[in-house]
């Protein structure tokens, strides 16, 4: 019985874990391949991923589904890449309605090299919704 009871429960786990996995019915399902197939040959997706910008963020473009940080396809839409690049190098400028200056680590200017921030730059401003 207690086998049983024990499978019932597994079952129930992987139905869950299957049930996010998916999405909603407004997108396509997410997979553990990662983004996009169009996004993955971005350099500046090689330098979110570096940096390890989905465990906070969530951007499609990216595959990322981070909650800690503001939904950046939302956040971005619309903003000048050089105000994009502000936001990276200076969060504690300004920051999204609801997150609190300071969450966000404040030495991405000295830990990328800025081939690769204006790289990252690119691919959010190209990515996010207009």
């Amino acid at each position: 019985m207690r086998l049983v009871a024990g499978a019932l429960a597994l079952a129930a786990v992987v139905m869950l874990v299957l049930a996010f996995a998916t999405g909603g019915e407004d997108e396509p399902p997410r997979t553990a391949a990662g983004p996009p197939a169009a996004a993955a040959a971005d350099p500046g997706l090689a330098v979110w991923t570096e940096h390890g910008c989905g465990s906070c963020h969530t951007f499609a473009a990216a595959g990322a589904t981070g909650t800690l940080g503001p939904d950046l396809a939302s956040n971005l839409k619309g903003m000048p890449a050089a105000d994009v690049k502000e936001s990276i190098v200076a969060p504690g400028a300004a920051t999204a309605a609801g997150y609190t200056i300071g969450a966000m680590p404040e030495d991405y200017a000295a830990r990328i090299p800025p081939e690769d921030l204006d790289a990252l730059v690119g691919f959010l401003v190209a990515n996010a919704r207009r």
